[in-house]
């Protein structure tokens, strides 16, 4: 029985009793708490409980047993989705832009090393015997900077005698025609959108410096008007303080029904900076604030590292179940790892695609799963092991001897978040939070997670 006892932060010798992987959570006091601690000790216990205490817990459905944990994949590499890392050139200089996109020496996948990929991924599908495969447009920069080869590798997936799914991530800066063609030919799309057009302008300007907000809310007009369903990701930034206010934009003015928020801590284009103590504390507080506002909205806003009632062996399936290829044809297991000057470059490399042929290095690729293995091994005291699985490797990895076990200020909103998240739904329940019983609005996260 897993068992979570999450000492309450602001108050005193109260806990969150937490069953994970029944999605069951309730506040107890130290009586409670330690008449849990003993049953978790020693089933027998639960036949001497004072006669109240059983009523309720039986009545909660706390001794239902566990659910069989999630297999993981990190065996045989047979991923069914393609991640097309599509250039590394964008018009925008967004001031935390991780891979500095458009500073460096053009890039471009071709098509040749998209349809390879392709290929591959639907042989995957047509071997394993499911109905679609999915192919999904990605970064390093913009995609849409790359069109022709964009269109070209949407109509050869669409041509494949099984369904494909296609989806894009975009700044949103594309002509009508850029739209229509989105709006008719994609099932997805995330779109990166920070809030209200001070912030955008500020953080999203054009390379001239000037502002992006009349650009994406134009697109986002078109969006709403076809009805086409999107999500915004938001990268938040110091001062923390406009978040709420950026998630009050986007209610009113977009239709979007669901939104992804991440904290960025670095203050130049080109890498991530380091998750600071001192400004941990306001952007979870600004999180919560948001994410109040965004539910009496009737909209979902949510953060990767605090996914209450998500069960899952892995952060993100992208590198165990994406086949993801940047423009110079590498096999690599993160969207962000768009060339060899980023960090985690060594570890994130994991094959090539040569001849029209993918190439996979499985010892590379063993290499980094057994790090996130062995990161998730090690988190298993963590209430946040199931929904959290380690985190994202590319976070929180340092590449260093034993850099994928450090654990810093990122680990610590997780925990946070995951507390307050929590202490909402138990609240929203009427005091008890059983999933099985209501339904809760839980993150809803596609086969790849944007980050």
């Amino acid at each position: 029985m897993d068992v979570e006892l999450i000492p309450i932060t602001d108050m005193p010798n109260k806990w969150i009793i937490y069953r994970p992987r029944t999605g069951l959570a309730f506040i107890g006091n130290h009586v409670m708490a330690d008449l849990i601690r003993q049953i978790v000790t020693d089933s027998t216990h639960s036949e001497s409980l004072p006669e109240q205490i059983a009523h309720f817990l039986n009545s909660v459905g706390f001794f239902t047993p566990d659910p069989p944990p999630p297999d993981n994949d990190f065996g045989a590499f047979r991923p069914r989705t393609a991640v097309l890392l599509m250039t590394n050139q964008c018009q925008l200089r967004c001031t935390y832009c991780y891979a500095a996109a458009g500073e460096s020496n053009p890039q471009e996948l071709t098509t040749e090393l998209g349809f390879a990929a392709i290929d591959h991924v639907y042989q995957n599908a047509v071997e394993q015997g499911v109905s679609q495969f999915e192919v999904s447009f990605h970064g390093g920069g913009e995609p849409t900077f790359n069109w022709k080869t964009l269109v070209a590798c949407a109509e050869y997936a669409r041509q494949k005698p099984l369904r494909a799914r296609l989806s894009l991530t975009s700044n949103g800066i594309w002509s009508r025609k850029q739209v229509q063609w989105v709006v008719n030919n994609l099932d997805g799309l995330s779109l990166s959108l920070d809030g209200s057009p001070a912030t955008q302008d500020h953080h999203r300007p054009f390379m001239s410096g000037k502002g992006s907000s009349k650009w994406v809310m134009r697109t986002v007009e078109e969006l709403d008007y076809h009805e086409f369903s999107y999500g915004i990701r938001m990268t938040a930034t110091a001062p923390w303080e406009q978040l709420p206010e950026d998630v009050r934009f986007l209610c009113e003015n977009t239709k979007c029904s669901s939104m992804q928020v991440e904290p960025a801590f670095n203050t130049t284009r080109g890498g991530h900076g380091d998750y600071r103590d001192d400004e941990s504390s306001a952007f979870i507080a600004a999180y919560m604030e948001a994410f109040d506002i965004a539910e009496r909205a009737g909209r979902f806003l949510h953060y990767s590292g605090a996914r209450v009632g998500t069960i899952t062996p892995t952060f993100c399936t992208a590198p165990v179940n994406a086949l993801i290829v940047n423009g110079e044809g590498s096999l690599v297991t993160c969207y962000e790892v768009a060339s060899p000057a980023h960090a985690l470059s060594r570890i994130s490399t994991i094959g090539k695609v040569e001849n029209q042929q993918v190439r996979v290095d499985k010892p590379a690729r063993d290499n980094l799963v057994n790090l996130m293995s062995e990161r998730r091994d090690a988190c298993k005291d963590c209430f946040c092991y199931w929904s959290c699985a380690g985190d994202c490797y590319a976070r929180v990895f340092r590449d260093e001897p034993g850099g994928h076990q450090i654990r810093g200020t990122r680990c610590k909103i997780n925990r946070s978040l995951t507390e307050q998240l929590l202490l909402r739904r138990i609240a929203d329940s009427g005091g008890v939070w059983n999933k099985s019983v209501r339904s809760q609005r839980v993150a809803q996260t596609d086969s790849v997670i944007t980050i």
